[in-house]
């Protein structure tokens, strides 16, 4: 059971809860690090926890923290 479902271009939202991200979502063009998600106005609550389907369903507790740039590693 999700809150939400995420599919197709991924940038910008409000996530809150349990989160699925599908791997049909679209990402936007980076160099060298993953940082797809730098400036785009992505809100994730505190706790929420989203599963990515793309790295086998794992499930994130820190947001999307390696897309943004705000740290390297997830």
């Amino acid at each position: 059971m999700v809150d939400q479902v995420v599919s197709g271009p991924l940038c910008n939202g409000d996530w809150s809860g349990t989160v699925y991200v599908t791997c049909d979502v679209q990402v936007l063009a980076w160099e060298g690090q993953p940082t797809f998600l730098k400036d785009c106005d992505l809100s994730i609550a505190p706790n929420t926890v989203a599963y990515v389907a793309y790295h086998n369903d794992t499930p994130y507790y820190n947001g999307c923290s390696c897309h943004t740039g705000e740290i390297a590693e997830p």
